[in-house]
């Protein structure tokens, strides 16, 4: 992998301390990690269509595809127990839907908002303006490789962003490197049980899916294998609780939950990723 100002931020003081031309940089660091994680020519390929796919969706549809999607972002943020000194992380916050879902105590100064995707981040930032955070809160970025050392997260909110990012085992080991002693990770986003085979329907189907918008095979356990030092202390359907037809019918597959450190949470029963 390329040295470049993203992978140097450990010496940089975290986003804050990186050079004027750290989003090219990232942009251009993404491109390569893709590349090393697996350099398959159709990996490759459905990478690209999927970036293209988000620059596209970014400035035409997906904010009416995903508006039905709300009540479950209400319920992923009433689940962070947000509190007014709360510092918090969203990652792959794509057009910034999450913020009006925020609650009135959210310590906006204290907001960090990402996403690898440009144009997305440009709608975020016209958002953030008519809410009154900072632009400067919103930036691209790698949930792969995040651009800070000294800053920690109390919440960190993956708001379907999880079965999207190339590598969330990752994601997930960087997520809990900056989230502060008694923090809690919530994820939003379609998940596959652990007791829900993986069918060659939704195989065949992921090889669409994963181009145009995430993977749909995706499971929390398996994600979490390489971050043994985290749990899972809620696990919860979206079943009928979405709106829209869209939405409403892919309720059934997307799941909320929410993961701690062992550590921080000892009294704290782990769950399965499957439903009770």
């Amino acid at each position: 992998m390329a040295t470049s100002e993203l992978h140097q931020r450990k010496h940089a003081g975290g986003y804050e301390g990186v050079a004027s031309n750290y989003e090219e940089t990232v942009q251009q660091d993404i491109a390569e990690d893709n590349h090393e994680q697996d350099p398959s020519c159709w990996s490759q390929v459905s990478q690209w269509i999927q970036n293209v796919s988000y620059q596209i969706f970014a400035y035409t549809v997906w904010d009416s595809v995903v508006s039905g999607f709300k009540p479950g972002r209400m319920r992923a943020i009433e689940l962070m127990d947000v509190q007014s000194e709360d510092r918090i992380l969203l990652v792959g916050e794509g057009s910034g839907l999450d913020f009006e879902c925020l609650p009135e105590q959210t310590n906006k100064l204290a907001l960090r908002a990402f996403d690898f995707s440009p144009e997305m981040v440009h709608q975020s930032k016209i958002k953030a303006r008519q809410l009154e955070i900072s632009e400067e809160n919103c930036f691209i970025g790698d949930a792969q490789y995040l651009p800070f050392e000294h800053e920690k997260f109390d919440k960190i909110y993956f708001p379907l962003s999880v079965a999207s990012i190339p590598n969330p085992s990752l994601a997930l080991q960087e997520a809990e490197r900056v989230l502060d002693p008694g923090g809690k990770i919530v994820i939003f986003d379609k998940l596959r049980d652990d007791d829900v085979p993986l069918s060659w329907q939704r195989t065949t189907l992921n090889v669409i899916t994963k181009c145009v918008f995430a993977d749909i095979t995706r499971n929390l356990s398996s994600i979490l294998a390489s971050a043994p030092t985290l749990k899972i202390i809620h696990y919860e359907s979206l079943a009928g609780k979405l709106d829209g037809v869209f939405a409403k019918y892919a309720g059934q597959y997307y799941r909320i939950a929410v993961v701690v450190r062992h550590e921080d949470y000892p009294d704290q029963m782990a769950v399965p990723a499957k439903l009770q």
